[in-house]
């Protein structure tokens, strides 16, 4: 179809952008997603420490928790990147791009405890961290419905697939942990994976179903030819 038509779906877009992120951002915050709870849970064992009479197994359990930063979960271009015609001649249908960010880091908090035990002994100290990801950012393709309506175009629906998330950085710092010190790294290694793995599909999980509901309720939109 005409550029016209393209130009003119993506001014529509362009022009909602602000009362799309706003009401993003407030839903992210009304489903606690922001700060959101519980992240993460994970229980296993890295290995064993010598408590003098003999070689204890190691435990630990820890949580990522009260991750903050999601809501600031920004849109930065929606764009209708093809226009084609519908089944009848007043329907348009195509293809759209997402691009999104954070305006802010990720940030949680690190907590749980290792255990060993051997006979009557028992060590035991408690995992006191922190995790930071920079640079976060979105990416997601979609469908789109418009028609003409005599010398008015109309954007009737989006929707977008779940967005891919990306980081600059994950930055994990643990506090001392005494007789379990040899562990630190591993346990850093561990969270950084699962900052890389389970949090970047949870947070893609949550936001997509936001993301859609949102652009539902903005539509129908639309503008003189």
């Amino acid at each position: 179809m005409s550029t016209s038509n393209q130009d003119i779906l993506n001014n529509i877009i362009k022009n909602m952008l602000p009362k799309i992120n706003s009401e993003i951002q407030e839903a992210i915050k009304n489903n606690h997603l922001d700060p959101w709870g519980q992240i993460a849970h994970r229980v296993n064992s890295p290995g064993s420490i010598n408590l003098g009479i003999c070689l204890a197994r190691v435990e630990a359990s820890f949580n990522i928790i009260n991750m903050v930063g999601l809501s600031s979960f920004h849109i930065d271009q929606l764009q209708i990147t093809a226009v084609h015609q519908g089944a009848n001649p007043n329907e348009l249908v195509g293809t759209v791009a997402m691009t999104a960010s954070l305006t802010s880091n990720l940030s949680a908090h690190i907590g749980g405890e290792f255990q060993a035990r051997c006979e009557f002994l028992h060590r035991s100290t408690g995992i006191n961290g922190s995790a930071n990801v920079t640079a976060v950012k979105a990416q997601s393709t979609g469908s789109f419905t418009a028609s003409i309506d005599g010398e008015k175009v109309c954007l009737d629906s989006i929707i977008c697939s779940p967005p891919v998330i990306n980081y600059g950085n994950v930055n994990v710092h643990v506090g001392g942990l005494g007789v379990f010190s040899e562990f630190t790294a591993p346990l850093i290694e561990l969270n950084v994976g699962i900052f890389k793995g389970q949090v970047r599909e949870a947070i893609s999980s949550a936001v997509s179903p936001i993301i859609n509901q949102t652009l539902k309720t903005v539509v129908p939109q639309c503008q003189n030819v």
